[in-house]
Protein backbone atom coordinates (compact mmCIF):
# COMPACT_ATOMS: atom_id res chain seq x y z
CA UNK A 1 0.00 0.00 0.00
CA UNK A 2 1.12 3.06 -0.71
CA UNK A 3 2.30 5.73 2.15
CA UNK A 4 1.49 9.59 1.72
CA UNK A 5 2.51 12.02 3.42
CA UNK A 6 -0.24 14.88 3.45
CA UNK A 7 1.02 18.72 4.18
CA UNK A 8 -2.24 21.17 4.21
CA UNK A 9 -2.52 24.43 5.61
CA UNK A 10 -6.42 23.99 5.16
CA UNK A 11 -7.56 22.01 7.69
CA UNK A 12 -11.06 21.30 6.48
CA UNK A 13 -9.54 20.44 3.20
CA UNK A 14 -6.83 18.46 4.74
CA UNK A 15 -9.43 16.66 6.92
CA UNK A 16 -11.30 16.00 3.61
CA UNK A 17 -8.20 14.83 1.54
CA UNK A 18 -7.21 12.40 4.36
CA UNK A 19 -11.31 10.73 4.43
CA UNK A 20 -11.31 10.85 0.78
CA UNK A 21 -8.22 9.08 0.05
CA UNK A 22 -7.79 6.95 2.63
CA UNK A 23 -12.17 5.77 1.17
CA UNK A 24 -10.07 4.41 -2.26
CA UNK A 25 -8.43 1.98 0.05
CA UNK A 26 -5.45 2.26 -2.04
CA UNK A 27 -2.88 4.44 -0.22
CA UNK A 28 -2.63 5.14 3.39
CA UNK A 29 -1.78 9.11 5.11
CA UNK A 30 1.17 8.05 7.26
CA UNK A 31 1.85 11.62 8.39
CA UNK A 32 -0.01 14.53 7.90
CA UNK A 33 1.01 18.77 8.54
CA UNK A 34 0.13 22.05 7.63
CA UNK A 35 3.87 23.27 7.31
CA UNK A 36 6.07 22.59 5.30
CA UNK A 37 9.09 22.42 8.14
CA UNK A 38 6.59 19.85 9.98
CA UNK A 39 7.30 17.60 6.91
CA UNK A 40 10.87 17.98 6.34
CA UNK A 41 11.62 17.08 10.20
CA UNK A 42 8.86 14.07 9.65
CA UNK A 43 11.40 13.14 6.59
CA UNK A 44 14.81 13.26 7.94
CA UNK A 45 13.58 11.50 10.82
CA UNK A 46 11.98 8.65 9.00
CA UNK A 47 13.94 8.53 5.49
CA UNK A 48 10.72 7.76 3.45
CA UNK A 49 12.25 7.35 0.14
CA UNK A 50 13.18 3.65 1.55
CA UNK A 51 9.53 2.79 1.45
CA UNK A 52 6.75 3.16 -1.01
CA UNK A 53 5.76 6.37 0.33
CA UNK A 54 4.84 10.07 -1.71
CA UNK A 55 4.43 13.73 -0.70
CA UNK A 56 0.86 15.52 -1.20
CA UNK A 57 1.77 18.68 -0.69
CA UNK A 58 -0.32 21.97 -1.33
CA UNK A 59 2.20 25.03 -2.51
CA UNK A 60 1.28 28.19 0.14
CA UNK A 61 1.73 26.81 3.36
CA UNK A 62 2.16 28.61 6.82
CA UNK A 63 5.40 28.93 8.22
CA UNK A 64 8.61 30.01 6.59
CA UNK A 65 9.03 27.50 3.51
CA UNK A 66 6.03 27.41 1.01
CA UNK A 67 5.60 23.57 -0.34
CA UNK A 68 8.12 24.01 -3.20
CA UNK A 69 10.41 25.15 -1.31
CA UNK A 70 9.82 22.83 1.35
CA UNK A 71 9.78 20.16 -1.21
CA UNK A 72 13.23 21.06 -2.95
CA UNK A 73 14.90 20.94 1.06
CA UNK A 74 13.41 17.68 1.68
CA UNK A 75 15.06 16.50 -2.43
CA UNK A 76 18.30 17.53 -1.50
CA UNK A 77 18.36 14.70 1.21
CA UNK A 78 16.26 12.07 -0.59
CA UNK A 79 16.55 13.20 -4.49
CA UNK A 80 14.23 10.71 -6.16
CA UNK A 81 11.49 11.12 -2.99
CA UNK A 82 8.15 11.61 -5.26
CA UNK A 83 6.17 14.84 -4.41
CA UNK A 84 2.57 15.80 -6.02
CA UNK A 85 2.24 19.81 -5.70
CA UNK A 86 -1.65 20.52 -5.19
CA UNK A 87 -2.09 23.87 -5.44
CA UNK A 88 -4.51 26.80 -6.21
CA UNK A 89 -2.07 29.51 -6.00
CA UNK A 90 -1.14 31.13 -9.23
CA UNK A 91 1.51 33.56 -8.17
CA UNK A 92 4.87 34.13 -10.33
CA UNK A 93 6.73 33.52 -6.74
CA UNK A 94 5.82 29.93 -6.58
CA UNK A 95 6.60 29.53 -10.35
CA UNK A 96 10.08 31.05 -10.04
CA UNK A 97 10.85 29.05 -6.97
CA UNK A 98 9.71 26.12 -9.14
CA UNK A 99 11.57 26.44 -11.69
CA UNK A 100 14.92 26.90 -9.42
CA UNK A 101 13.95 24.14 -7.54
CA UNK A 102 15.29 21.51 -9.84
CA UNK A 103 12.97 19.21 -9.66
CA UNK A 104 13.06 17.23 -12.50
CA UNK A 105 11.69 13.89 -11.94
CA UNK A 106 9.57 11.84 -9.59
CA UNK A 107 6.77 14.99 -9.37
CA UNK A 108 3.42 15.89 -10.51
CA UNK A 109 2.53 19.61 -9.63
CA UNK A 110 -1.49 19.98 -10.63
CA UNK A 111 -4.11 22.76 -10.34
CA UNK A 112 -7.14 21.63 -6.85
CA UNK A 113 -9.61 22.96 -9.31
CA UNK A 114 -8.76 20.18 -11.85
CA UNK A 115 -7.81 17.64 -9.50
CA UNK A 116 -10.26 17.78 -7.15
CA UNK A 117 -11.40 14.45 -6.52
CA UNK A 118 -9.08 11.94 -4.65
CA UNK A 119 -9.76 9.40 -7.30
CA UNK A 120 -8.14 11.66 -9.63
CA UNK A 121 -5.41 12.29 -7.21
CA UNK A 122 -4.17 8.62 -6.48
CA UNK A 123 -2.76 8.10 -9.81
CA UNK A 124 -0.56 11.28 -9.81
CA UNK A 125 1.05 9.46 -6.61
CA UNK A 126 1.51 6.08 -8.16
CA UNK A 127 3.08 8.00 -11.38
CA UNK A 128 5.24 9.85 -9.28
CA UNK A 129 6.43 7.06 -7.12
CA UNK A 130 6.82 4.92 -10.25
CA UNK A 131 9.29 7.50 -11.08
CA UNK A 132 7.12 9.70 -13.71
CA UNK A 133 6.57 13.31 -13.79
CA UNK A 134 3.55 15.39 -14.76
CA UNK A 135 2.65 19.18 -14.56
CA UNK A 136 -0.29 20.42 -15.46
CA UNK A 137 -0.49 22.24 -19.25
CA UNK A 138 -1.79 25.47 -17.18
CA UNK A 139 0.70 25.33 -14.81
CA UNK A 140 3.50 24.60 -17.61
CA UNK A 141 2.52 27.34 -19.28
CA UNK A 142 2.60 30.12 -16.75
CA UNK A 143 6.21 28.83 -15.55
CA UNK A 144 6.78 29.27 -19.11
CA UNK A 145 5.18 32.61 -19.44
CA UNK A 146 7.19 33.71 -15.93
CA UNK A 147 10.61 32.03 -17.32
CA UNK A 148 10.34 34.78 -20.30
CA UNK A 149 8.95 37.91 -18.33
CA UNK A 150 11.81 37.12 -16.37
CA UNK A 151 14.47 37.05 -19.31
CA UNK A 152 13.29 40.46 -20.14
CA UNK A 153 13.47 42.20 -16.91
CA UNK A 154 15.12 44.59 -17.14
CA UNK A 155 17.28 44.55 -13.86
CA UNK A 156 18.34 41.32 -14.54
CA UNK A 157 19.63 42.62 -17.75
CA UNK A 158 21.83 44.77 -15.50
Amino acid sequence: MLGVILVEDNPKLRAALVSGLAATGELEIIFESDTGEAALEYCLAHSPEQTQTALLMDVQLGGELNGIQAAAAIRREFPRFPVVFYSIQDDDAYYRDFRNAGILSHYAYVRKSNYLLPQMIVPLLKEAVAGRSFIDPEIESRVQEVRLKDSHDPMTLL
